[in-house]
């Protein structure tokens, strides 16, 4: 399936951006705009400085991968970037699985692959987008300092 860079993002037009990252700011307090949000719940934000970073919300890491919009956009058309960045692989076992997406979701992992999820079709669902980044900023926030092989339990609460 040869999805495109549309196919890989959501509108994000209609969207509260500022409410998204709150529970990020531990992360991203340097931020003036969202650039994309991916289908994988992923965000794309140009810094204050002018350089593009990439939130990536399974592992709560945040890269520098442009040192302008111009040069991200130049970025977008390489392939590899694509893939690395919006997994279209992934996004296309999940729409040939009939996981389809409703206004306002992104595909959201149940169990985060930094401690342990796999990246399978079963280990993802669509989910609200703001519930997506708040509870993803939230958990990464209290596990960010975690030694790598730290067991975890995450608990819902009411």
């Amino acid at each position: 399936m040869n999805l495109l860079l549309d196919d890989l993002t959501i509108n994000i037009s209609n969207i509260n951006q500022s409410k998204l990252v709150e529970n990020w700011l531990w992360l991203i307090s340097d931020f003036k705009q969202t650039l994309l949000i991916s289908k994988m719940g992923d965000m794309f934000l140009l810094a204050n400085n002018g350089r593009v970073y990439w939130l990536s919300t399974d592992d709560g890491s945040l890269t520098k991968i442009a040192d302008s919009k111009a040069g991200f956009e130049q970025m977008l058309a390489d392939e590899a970037n694509i893939d690395n960045w919006f997994l279209p692989s992934l996004v296309g076992k999940l729409l040939t699985a009939n996981k389809y997406l409703g206004k306002n979701e992104v595909y959201s992992f149940k169990e985060f692959p930094i401690i342990g999820g796999e990246y399978s079709v079963d280990n993802i669902a669509a989910t609200d987008i703001s519930v997506h980044f708040t509870l993803t900023g939230i958990i990464h926030e209290q596990i960010k300092d975690l030694p790598d092989g730290t067991k975890v339990q995450i608990k819902p609460v009411d």
